[in-house]
């Protein structure tokens, strides 16, 4: 009893300090994070502004200008500038957004580590193993080092069970929302083919309107559950035990913004039609991760299970 005793106090305070060192590490996730979205919105920004000096040339008198005009081309540059912006406006929107809810999560966690005392872990932790030490040497004085070495292995095996659980838990989180991105977008397809081949007129063209606004509220919301889904994920390639190990480059890396060529003018009925292809594809990529998330997950547990055993064995002994 007393040994049981001593071993949840330390899992608890071993949950506690890893709990601190991934919260220090995502603090430092986001905040970079935070900079590199930040720098987006900068870099769109000029890039806008950029464009924006180019159509401003388009609307001035020159004999250049005039020489496109008759050639058509001047109707097609100033729609492809505008369309360039148009594109630019919504990622400078998007990137608004994702700096909002990244900065949300660092909050977050700043008041989780708030609650945490460092020194006073480390004191505990130091006193439980104190006690252990004492305990093993009068129980079982022979098998001390294997003994510590099992131990040390099963709490690592059920840090890495515990951060599995949390990324499965995110990537379903992130599967939902990429469903709600599929289902806005095929309405906005729906009413795109009426508008275009039917000839549907202003509700068919509002109708979509209204979709493709659901859909970028749809994006943004699974870009970022994909944000944290992947943050998950690097949080389980620092958990690694003797016989577990979580490959660096083992699982989808999800780029801070795959969605972007997803960002453009969606009025056309083909550009929404890829859109759709590409959600289908995170979507494919997701679930494959959460399938090697499974297996992995249930070598852990299998682990757990012959550790256990093992020390069983030399508890009887």
């Amino acid at each position: 009893m007393e040994w049981e005793m001593l071993q949840k106090e330390q899992e608890r305070i071993h949950t506690q300090i890893r709990m601190l060192h991934r919260l220090n590490e995502q603090k430092q996730l986001v905040t970079k994070q935070i900079e590199h979205v930040k720098q987006d919105i900068d870099k769109h920004r000029q890039a806008l502004k950029e464009i924006q000096t180019k159509l401003n040339k388009l609307e001035h008198f020159s004999f250049m200008n005039m020489v496109r005009t008759w050639t058509g081309q001047q109707d097609e540059l100033r729609e492809e500038k505008i369309d360039q912006a148009a594109v630019l406006e919504l990622k400078i929107k998007e990137a608004k957004k994702v700096a909002h809810d990244l900065t949300e999560d660092s909050e977050r966690i700043d008041k989780q580590l708030r609650c945490i005392d460092a020194q006073q872990l480390q004191e505990a932790l130091k006193h439980i193993l104190s006690k252990k030490q004492g305990y093993l040497q009068v129980h079982h004085p022979t098998q001390v080092a294997k003994l510590e070495q099992l131990m040390n292995e099963e709490l690592e095996t059920k840090q890495m069970l515990k951060e599995i659980k949390e990324a499965e838990e995110a990537g379903q989180v992130a599967l939902t929302k990429l469903g709600q991105v599929a289902a806005s977008l095929h309405s906005a397809s729906d009413y795109s083919t009426w508008d275009t081949f039917f000839g549907g007129g202003l509700l068919a063209t509002h109708l979509k309107h209204d979709s493709l606004d659901q859909s970028e509220i749809d994006l943004h919301n699974a870009q970022i559950a994909l944000q944290r889904f992947h943050n998950e994920l690097l949080d389980i390639q620092t958990v690694t035990t003797n016989a577990l190990y979580i490959e660096k480059d083992g699982f989808v890396k999800f780029a801070d913004y795959f969605f972007d060529d997803i960002f453009s003018a969606w009025s056309i009925h083909a550009k929404i039609s890829t859109a759709r292809e590409q959600i289908s594809r995170v979507q494919d990529d997701v679930h494959n991760t959460l399938l090697r998330l499974q297996d992995k997950q249930q070598k852990a547990m299998d682990y757990l299970v012959l550790l256990q055993a093992e020390q069983e064995i030399i508890y009887e002994g």
